[in-house]
């Protein structure tokens, strides 16, 4: 059976509806900036990095969905336009500038122009997260919420060296089986790594898996790994074995 694949403004939804393990959600896909607004050499400059989009996440997610014949909704905006992983009314919703390099289109931010990205990027978004996962929920079988995200391997004067995080907040016992899984394919996992979602940076999947009642984990992947497409398609099928080993729920709320 052939994936859809449908093209949305604000995103695109990759795979196969039915009762796939997996529902697989990439917030920061696309480093596209849509018209009306224009970029410069410099802004595209920065999209082109980790600062613009999650190098390599959308690749893996593909193959991931392939592999386990699974539906993935993935944004076709840059995080840079408006942060799809946070909350309308979070400061870093939309930065207008990045290590002191102060971007061309959201130079001049206005609160309506502001409006104008959340209403026809980040809610459509978000709407079309929800209306997969509410569909997916009641269809036989337990289903994983997982938000796909990549890292660079130095920020600033840090120097990250684990491989892959996986991210949770009330599905410890669930994090502690997949990490345990990915170990086992030589991988360096860490917990909670480079972010915790116990400090509130795992939006996307906290809000669509509380809302209703999934259960939802992040993953958090070295750009070093996934920096070229056999590279990324090769992570996509070892996360896809990781992932059918692990018994996704004891129960809905320690997992």
């Amino acid at each position: 059976m052939k994936p859809i694949h449908e093209i949305h403004e604000s995103h695109e939804v990759y795979g196969f509806p039915g009762k796939g393990p997996l529902l697989v959600t990439c917030e920061h896909s696309s480093r596209r900036i849509p018209a009306p607004l224009r970029t410069t050499r410099t802004d595209r400059n920065w999209l082109a990095t980790h600062w613009g989009w999650d190098i390599g996440a959308r690749t893996v997610c593909r193959e991931l969905i392939r592999q386990t014949q699974s539906l993935g909704v993935f944004a076709r905006f840059s995080r840079l336009l408006c942060d799809a992983n946070r909350a309308p009314d979070h400061q870093h919703l939309i930065r207008c500038a990045v290590e002191g390099s102060v971007l061309s289109f959201n130079k001049r931010l206005t609160i309506e122009e502001v409006d104008r990205r959340l209403e026809k990027y980040h809610a459509p978004y978000h709407a079309a997260v929800d209306h997969a996962v509410a569909q997916r929920i009641n269809s036989p079988g337990d289903v994983l919420l997982l938000a796909v995200h990549s890292f660079t391997p130095q920020f600033g004067e840090e120097k990250r060296t684990m491989d892959l995080g996986v991210l949770y907040d009330p599905f410890e016992s669930v994090a502690l089986r997949l990490q345990a899984e990915i170990a086992k394919t030589g991988l360096n996992v860490a917990l909670n790594e480079p972010y915790s979602a116990k400090d509130g940076l795992m939006y996307a999947a906290t809000r669509h898996g509380d809302e209703h009642g999934a259960v939802y984990l992040e993953l958090e992947l070295n750009q070093k790994l996934i920096g070229t497409a056999p590279d990324a398609r090769k992570m996509g099928r070892t996360l896809a074995t990781a992932l059918r080993n692990i018994r996704l729920r004891v129960n809905p709320v320690s997992g």
